[in-house]
């Protein structure tokens, strides 16, 4: 009997109570840090377009910096597949421990970059490399969390705690928005622009080590810990999952289509919206985006437990169609003064968190255990690289072909209803036992 068998064979967690919540805690930290080094980029797209690419002009340099966005999300399909490979065969706990650790040594690294100014092309290109390896890590870190805990979680409570998956990303673009704010507060605009911007970007390598050894104190799910002794695996996972659970794979990128797209609209494509385009100061443009989300947070968690009473079909159903019918009249209210973008931006926010908030259990529930992790990550990936990777840069390039600052809510009005339409022949598993 090898070691890794008495492992799996010796553990025996409990379901409820302490350890459920250590669980959610964990994949919450590791999550969180996941995601406030993956916005800050975003976040500070503006600076970054004039550090490190050609002044050819304030559109030019905006849509090179969404384009290096867009790459890094090229690479999420192959890193569901390494993890998705990694969290099916040898554990979830292992995919989620080396997927932090390949997002934050990268992101320390965007710290330490010479600019185009210093090194010339060789500015982008490493930054190109750098988001590359970020997009790697990002293939299976969001959808390992959302597993992890679905899988250690009750029936009658998976769609309130993979809410808490979901609220734990907004904790983490949170904390970078209020630590880009305090950047942008507390230094001048020059200051700002000639090493300020670097600050956010170091820090990331403190919350790289919490999020690691909080990571390491966690045990696998029963469920897989019995597959595992009872040798319920495949060969290869993502081999099986082309192969008998493609049609699945297709199926999670159309219903994911709202999310892909109107959640990269909403918090990576508004804030540099309101600075590039409409002339928003920094300092406005992020507390605009900080009072967002914590709208989306709030509704993240509410609708979360209601997907638990009503299914998740329903909530996913309401999200999508309130995109809809008001993305376009509420890009428009985000022209107007102080108050209407704010509250446009709010209500944008809340949308996104109906729809976002039963997508962990939603997903878990499609797909087998055995290819679990490989069909999430890949599935989600495929979805997140095609339409969410590309929406800042698509968003940008309408605005400037059409001369309307309101086209990108027509993308997203049409993708939501696709999205709609597809929700409306899934077949709801909130009440079926995982297996």
């Amino acid at each position: 009997m090898t070691s890794e068998t008495l492992t799996y064979e010796s553990i025996s967690v409990p379901q409820e109570g302490s350890y459920i919540k250590r669980v959610i805690l964990s994949c919450m930290i590791g999550n969180a840090l996941e995601w406030y080094d993956f916005a800050l980029y975003g976040y500070f797209a503006t600076t970054i377009g004039q550090l490190f690419f050609p002044k050819f002009s304030i559109v030019a340099s905006l849509m090179a910096t969404f384009g290096v966005f867009a790459a890094g999300f090229i690479m999420r399909p192959l890193g569901g597949a390494i993890f998705g490979h990694i969290g099916d065969k040898i554990g979830r706990k292992n995919a989620l421990l080396w997927s932090i650790y390949l997002m934050a040594i990268p992101t320390t690294l965007i710290g330490l970059l010479p600019t185009y100014e210093q090194i010339g092309w060789l500015a982008p290109l490493f930054l190109t490399l750098i988001r590359l390896a970020q997009g790697l890590s990002m293939g299976g870190e969001f959808t390992g969390s959302m597993i992890f805990v679905v899988e250690n979680a009750q029936q009658h409570n998976r769609g309130l705690y993979g809410s808490w998956v979901v609220f734990s990303l907004l904790i983490g673009i949170l904390v970078g928005s209020a630590v880009a704010t305090l950047t942008c507060y507390v230094l001048s605009e020059d200051q700002v622009l000639e090493w300020g911007w670097r600050i956010p970007f170091l820090l990331s390598v403190v919350g790289g080590y919490i999020g690691s050894m909080m990571r390491r104190v966690m045990h696998e799910p029963e469920h897989f810990i019995e597959a595992k002794k009872h040798n319920k695996e495949n060969a290869s996972p993502v081999l099986e999952l082309f192969k008998h659970h493609f049609k699945t794979i297709a199926y999670v990128v159309t219903i994911e289509l709202t999310l892909s797209i109107g959640f990269y609209l909403i918090v990576t494509f508004i804030n540099n919206f309101l600075t590039a385009f409409l002339k928003t100061d920094i300092v406005t443009s992020l507390m605009m985006t900080t009072l967002s989300m914590i709208a989306m947070g709030v509704s993240i968690l509410c609708f979360g437990w209601v997907s638990d009473k009503m299914g998740r079909k329903p909530v996913l159903i309401t999200g999508a169609l309130g995109f809809t019918f008001f993305a376009y009249p509420l890009f428009l209210a985000l022209q107007g003064d102080f108050i209407s973008a704010l509250l446009a931006q709010v209500a944008l926010s809340f949308i996104m968190g109906i729809f976002f908030a039963p997508i962990p259990a939603t997903l878990v529930e499609l797909f087998p255990l055995t290819v679990r992790y490989s069909g999430l990550s890949i599935s989600h990936s495929i979805s997140m690289a095609v339409f969410g990777g590309t929406a800042p840069f698509i968003a940008t390039g309408l605005i400037h072909l059409t001369n309307n600052n309101a086209a990108p809510a027509l993308y997203l009005g049409i993708a939501s209803l696709i999205s709609a339409i597809a929700l409306f022949f899934m077949k709801d598993r909130y009440k079926v036992k995982l297996i």
